[in-house]
């Protein structure tokens, strides 16, 4: 093979890869390298290059000359013969997006550890993956989704990959596993667990396979996949997930896994369902549906594009509904969820300050490098997104009688990449609900995409048969998806900002704007050491705001740059920003979270396609 690539382990104490890139007939004029700058899925630069800690080439048994070219690039000295280059990876970014090892246990994404040789992107690329030492053979097992050509029983050898984009959207885990396996619509699927967890393995695997039958069926037999990887990192405290074409990395920590004889579904095991359905969603919606500004994409610079809304948004509207259609949580259950995500955009100011088009254009300076004053200046694409994909699915809905759903325009869209792979025209999506209703849809997407206008949710939800009511929340932790039972007059004054606990007090670290924080000109970062002459802690805060409700304000100690101010904090009840939904015509609710129009009968879907085609 002309591009061979070979990862060995000799120093994981030290958290140290070792690459050798063996390339056949290089340029002749100077053969350049590159690694990645980011991931796709990850909209941020991550500078992977920073962690290489040594690089050397040789051809012939002679040393080449390496000159970096910047950052990211090298670039080596003509050479006739092949070129072989050395170099080691710093691994200790203990994430889904980077590269982590040590002595029991290593993962890595390819964009971290596979440097490209320029003008060689599109060729068959190899890889052996060398099994780390140690003392039993049977100690370490491999899991990846790359296609094996001569691998041993635990998974270790070489592997293929029909180019560089292949190479990288395969992440390799290492250690020790616990491996669960099921069938789902005759795919091969399997959840494969690095760290000490003991749960219900069997109530995971059935779960699992709910969520991954509804949306192979959702989009249309065949899968895209003949064989898909759960890659799950289990740690103390951690939470995230990345997508690719045949697999997810996760992490999370052993409180999101079931306890055997637990027949309830936890918060804790809803976020690991709901985690596990967004990503196997994004087999679809993103890993084959993107932009077309990632079609190919340019891994040295950032990719531009207005449509995230879309498919992040899309994508988390999804992966709590297919857990209602599939009956894995009731309808409260299910409304508890939606009610929470309102709230975490109705708190945000930033939905003033930024549209969700804007938001995804500048994920990569803003919404990935989220500082103090996030509230108050950024939107989430996620969170506003889904709302989005909510108001779109009802509009749809009640414009054509129920015939064309958001499910319609998800399958048109999957049938459109079948036929031609390409990627998505910024305005496509929109001007695609517009071909479905044979409608002009501008009006909506341009209050929802391109203004700060608040979202048409109560419209929205009352056509699903869902009324939405705000109310006050009733603790710094109230996070909503339960309905109050306290009166207006019970309502507890809120400080306007967040906090955590420090030695000596609580440190801020959010001010929202107009809040009482804000007003009393407290800035994140300040350290407050006492409410009304009482020591605080986050436990402490709402009780004594509580306690002197009745005063005009309170006075406040704080240390801000080490030196001791003191301020008059007001008395301030919280806004209606807590959402909670009742169902109020539950037929309704009936015909929206149980459709069970999949791919083969979706009329409006199919009779587009067709005409389109």
């Amino acid at each position: 093979m002309s591009m061979h690539y070979h990862v060995s382990f000799s120093d994981a104490a030290a958290h140290l890869i070792d690459v050798t890139l063996t390339l056949s007939n290089p340029d002749p004029v100077g053969q350049v390298f590159r690694l990645p700058n980011w991931i796709p899925g990850s909209y941020m630069i991550r500078d992977f290059s920073r962690n290489i800690v040594s690089l050397r080439a040789e051809s012939g048994g002679q040393d080449v000359n390496v000159e970096k070219v910047d950052k990211s690039t090298w670039r080596c000295a003509p050479c006739e013969s092949v070129l072989i280059l050395h170099y080691r990876v710093y691994a200790w970014d203990l994430s889904v997006r980077a590269a982590h090892v040590d002595q029991t246990h290593a993962f890595f994404n390819g964009t971290s550890i596979y440097l490209s040789a320029e003008g060689r992107l599109d060729e068959m690329h190899t890889v052996v993956i060398d099994r780390p030492d140690c003392d039993a053979d049977s100690c370490f097992e491999l899991s990846t989704t790359l296609t094996p050509s001569q691998v041993d029983d635990s998974g270790f050898g070489e592997y293929t990959a029909a180019d560089y984009d292949e190479l990288i959207d395969h992440p390799v885990e290492l250690g020790t596993f616990k491996r669960l396996e099921f069938l789902a619509c005759g795919v091969k699927h399997e959840v494969v667990l690095t760290g000490d967890c003991f749960f219900d393995e069997k109530r995971v695997t059935d779960d699992l396979r709910k969520i991954c039958e509804y949306q192979i069926n959702f989009f249309g037999r065949p899968a895209p996949v003949s064989h898909y990887v759960f890659m799950v990192m289990v740690v103390d405290a951690g939470y995230g997930g990345l997508e690719h074409r045949a697999s997810t990395a996760l992490m999370i920590s052993r409180e999101n896994l079931p306890l055997i004889g637990q027949t309830d579904v936890s918060d804790k095991y809803l976020d690991f369902l709901g985690l596990c359905s967004h990503e196997y969603f994004h087999t679809w919606n993103v890993k084959r549906i993107k932009p077309a500004q990632f079609v190919p994409f340019d891994l040295r610079t950032e990719s531009y594009t207005e449509l995230l809304w879309f498919f992040e948004g899309m994508t988390s509207y999804y992966d709590d509904l297919v857990l209602a259609r599939t009956g894995l949580i009731d309808t409260e259950r299910y409304l508890g969820v939606l009610s929470k995500t309102l709230t975490r955009v109705q708190r945000g100011s930033g939905r003033l300050s930024q549209t969700v088009t804007d938001s995804s254009f500048d994920a990569w300076n803003k919404f990935y490098k989220q500082d103090e004053n996030a509230p108050n200046a950024i939107v989430s694409y996620y969170a506003k997104g889904a709302l989005i994909a909510l108001c779109l699915d009802a509009l749809l809905r009640e414009k054509s009688s129920d015939d064309v759903t958001l499910d319609s325009l998800m399958r048109v869209l999957w049938n459109r990449w079948l036929g031609s792979g390409n990627g998505l025209a910024e305005d496509e999506p929109q001007q695609l609900a517009s071909q479905l209703l044979n409608e002009d849809m501008n009006e909506f997407f341009d209050s929802v995409l391109y203004s700060t206008d608040e979202l048409p949710t109560a419209e929205a939800l009352a056509w699903h048969g869902v009324t939405l009511d705000w109310r006050e929340r009733l603790s710094s932790s109230d996070v909503g998806g339960t309905r109050s039972a306290k009166s207006k007059s019970d309502s507890t004054p809120w400080l306007g900002a967040n906090i955590v606990d420090a030695a000596g007090g609580v440190r801020i670290t959010h001010v929202m704007h107009g809040g009482p924080a804000s007003i009393a000109g407290l800035s994140a970062g300040d350290l407050v050491i006492a409410i009304q002459d009482l020591s605080v802690s986050t436990s402490d805060v709402d009780n004594h705001l509580a306690r002197y409700a009745s005063l005009d304000s309170l006075s406040v100690h704080y240390f801000r740059l080490g030196r001791l101010r003191t301020t008059q904090l007001p008395i301030q009840l919280p806004p209606p920003d807590t959402a909670v939904l009742s169902v109020n015509d539950k037929s309704k609710v009936d015909r929206w979270l149980g459709d069970v129009r999949l791919a083969d009968n979706d009329q409006a879907s199919k009779s587009f396609t067709s005409k389109h085609s």
